[in-house]
């Protein structure tokens, strides 16, 4: 049956279909030195303090939201 015909049969029978595809967004990854150039206008923190965060991080690239939760988590340790 062609797609004409069955959107035709639908439309006649009064039933809709919907659609569910699931749309993956992968967020787009940056160089560390790109990430810790803007460090104050995206976490709001010096590069020394961007460079405290990443200290053992292996991966050369990350997301602005990796990046923004290892800030967080690195200004929220307790001091020993």
């Amino acid at each position: 049956m062609s797609n004409e015909k069955a959107n035709k049969k639908v439309a006649e029978s009064g039933k809709t279909t919907v659609s569910t595809a699931k749309t993956i967004k992968k967020e787009t990854e940056f160089p560390l030195y790109e990430l810790r150039e803007h460090s104050r206008e995206l976490f709001g923190v010096k590069p020394e303090v961007f460079d405290g965060a990443f200290l053992n991080y292996k991966n050369g690239q990350a997301t602005k939201k990796q990046a923004e939760n290892l800030v967080k988590s690195f200004l929220n340790k307790e001091v020993k």
